[in-house]
């Protein structure tokens, strides 16, 4: 019987990559809370409260994870299943993460009703997925 590990070969990297990316994402965050312009922007129903927030960081982390997952996967044959434990880690680590801070600390009650936060919990699932099917890594 063939057994398959859902833990990623590089765990250690794999929450430190998590851990970053999340970092980002609160730095950024309290970078627009401090710049009082930034803060009152509009929001965009049901997709960000803080577009100032949401809106750039969809873009770094894009361009993070196109640095990150190849570094990341470059040591293993098994790539595809590699680039999806990656991602599936990163995604489950940021969701504990936010809920922990952003919920239960912060009271942020509404947080997870906006849809660039699960479009980036889906970013971080599919994008090294995607990656990891690139022959040239």
């Amino acid at each position: 019987m063939l057994h398959m590990s859902y833990i990623p070969y590089k765990a250690k990297t794999t929450v430190f990559y998590a851990i970053l990316l999340w970092v980002v994402g609160f730095v950024w965050g309290s970078i627009v809370f401090i710049i009082a312009l930034l803060k009152n922007l509009s929001s965009v129903p049901y997709f960000s409260k803080y577009p100032a927030i949401s809106f750039p960081l969809l873009i770094a982390y894009i361009i993070l994870l196109l640095v990150l997952v190849p570094r990341y996967l470059k040591t293993t044959e098994r790539k595809k299943v590699e680039g999806l434990k990656f991602g599936v880690t990163l995604t489950l680590i940021n969701f504990l993460l936010d809920f922990f801070i952003y919920y239960l600390l912060l009271n942020g009650a509404d947080y997870f009703t906006y849809i660039s936060v699960w479009l980036t919990y889906t970013l971080f699932i599919v994008l090294p997925h995607v990656v990891a099917y690139d022959s040239k890594i």
